[in-house]
């Protein structure tokens, strides 16, 4: 493999990226193939063995994902690597069990992308290297461990901390990412006992693998908190070491970080839980009254129960706004939103929207100013996602204000942007809630807004939609006085 040329698939329906990809790799010296779709991707890269490939998440046959696995299926040991522009938790996540090097989000400079397939090219590397070692039948641990071998370059380019041990329990090799993750001394060597360096978690682990060796076990794996709240998370893996009559030489030991896997889990239950919540709160609340009804417990005049009925029509309406709210934001995960980039006037839009709100303006007697620049020029966005912005932050203006409060608009350029600020006399935030506000699901809690009706979810959307567009929204609040969000927006946009 030193020889020969390293073997890159590029798999992507964009004519530009395939052709961009080729052009920067034949420079560094890699034998280039090109695929234009998923499927020309799964012929090509389950055809042959490449080094590495990389694959972009979405495209119009098959998706990344199964491009993945068939070329797994078939070649285990070409490193593939998730391209795409809609990164998200989900799709990051099954990439990753399905065996994926790494996920890298677009776009990329070359610099980076030369970066990243080159570790990846040095992990396969790795690997037909570590096979070719099982293989060498005549050399024993230390040995290896005290010459200035090929094996020690090797391993000490793994990101993952690597360590070997004899069966005396002394260190063999460690890698310098061992030596970092454990503290160790830089004048650790070779026959060092491990019961003066290693946690006692790291011991217990390696003692484990000796005994169940001896039942036919040849790996034990261990999850790890090193550090408490998610800080540091590891995946420890114990394995035998054999000769070529199959006697055991020693140990190898792999620690490998999963920090960030471990808190998009984390994330991901959250997320369902809190669905999970939203959904059973209006459900039952329905429900009830439907019984009551059914029932007829406060009589037959139907009267009696107007209120229910306008209840149920609410809460029904709030269970709606939630499942939309979820669709959105699964479809921008996915990227399967379209959108349409036209030419768009703040003030049309703002006068729609207020026209929409007016009724709920009325009822707590709110008045309406706007603030514009002079001959304020049109934006680059899609009217829907746009409009939506605009709702949820007018909603929220008149939601969270107070009766006979004021809301206004304000727009204006600067340095090839729009600033659009929406103010309002309500309640305002205190400094800890303002930190968490576009999260999803999060709502502030206390007296003022316990009887406020809403899913969470609004203020996270208009931060993924301005995230979008390059741009960003910031709040400004005064607890009791009011609160500003601040949208910046690029004036032009490209959807490419």
């Amino acid at each position: 493999m030193e020889d020969a040329k390293p073997q890159l698939l590029v798999v992507d329906d964009e004519l530009g990226m395939r052709e961009g990809i080729r052009r920067i790799f034949s420079l560094e010296g890699y034998d280039v193939t090109v695929a234009e779709n998923g499927s020309e991707g799964i012929a090509k890269g389950t055809e042959r063995e490449f080094d590495v490939a990389l694959i972009d998440l979405k495209m119009p046959d098959y998706d990344g994902l199964t491009v993945l696995r068939k070329i797994k299926d078939t070649w285990p040991d070409t490193e593939c690597m998730i391209i795409t522009a809609f990164a998200g938790i989900d799709s990051a996540v099954e990439a990753t069990k399905h065996g994926a090097y790494t996920y890298v989000p677009k776009p990329f400079t070359p610099d980076q992308i030369v970066f990243e397939v080159n570790r990846a090219l040095g992990k396969r590397r790795l690997t037909l290297e570590t096979r070719e070692l099982r293989a060498d039948q005549e050399r024993r641990l230390l040995e290896i461990s005290q010459e200035k071998s090929r094996l020690r370059t090797i391993i000490n380019s793994i990101n993952d901390a690597v360590f070997v041990t004899n069966l005396e329990n002394e260190i063999a090799l460690a890698n310098p990412q061992t030596r970092a993750l454990f503290g160790f001394p830089s004048n650790i060597k070779a026959g060092d006992k491990i019961s003066d360096i290693l946690p006692i978690e790291v011991i217990e682990l390696i003692e484990e693998a000796k005994e169940k060796t001896q039942h036919g076990i040849e790996l034990v794996s261990h999850e790890w908190e090193m550090k408490p709240d998610l800080e540091l998370v590891v995946q420890m893996k114990t394995a035998p070491v054999k000769d070529a009559e199959g006697q055991i030489l020693g140990y190898v030991t792999t620690i490998q970080d999963v920090t960030q896997l471990k808190r998009l889990d984390m994330q991901k239950s959250q997320f369902v839980s809190m669905v999970a919540h939203e959904l059973k709160a209006p459900v039952a609340a329905v429900s009830g009254y439907l019984e009551t009804m059914h029932e007829q417990l406060l009589g037959e005049d139907i009267g009696s129960y107007e209120k229910m009925i306008r209840r149920s029509r609410e809460r029904l309406q709030a269970l709606i706004d939630l499942v939309n709210d979820l669709l959105n934001i699964s479809r921008r995960d996915l990227g399967t939103i379209r959108r349409e980039i036209v030419a768009v006037s703040v003030p049309e839009i703002v006068d729609n929207t207020r026209e929409l709100l007016q009724g709920e303006m009325d009822r707590k007697d709110l008045s309406f100013t706007t603030e514009y620049e002079d001959n304020l020029p049109t934006i680059d966005v899609d009217r829907d996602e746009f409009t939506r912005v605009i709702t949820n932050l007018l909603s929220n203006a008149i939601k969270y204000n107070r009766e006979g409060g004021r809301i206004t608009v304000r727009a204006h350029t600067e340095n090839g942007s729009m600033l659009i600020c929406v103010s309002d006399t309500g309640i305002g935030m205190k400094p800890e809630d303002q930190s968490m506000l576009f999260r999803q699901f999060y709502r502030i809690k206390n007296d003022e807004t316990r009887s406020i009706p809403g899913t969470g979810l609004g203020l996270s959307i208009v931060k993924q939609i301005v995230d979008s567009y390059h741009g960003n929204v910031s709040v400004d609040s005064v607890w009791q006085e009011g609160t500003t969000f601040t949208l910046r927006l690029p004036l032009k946009f490209s959807a490419e």
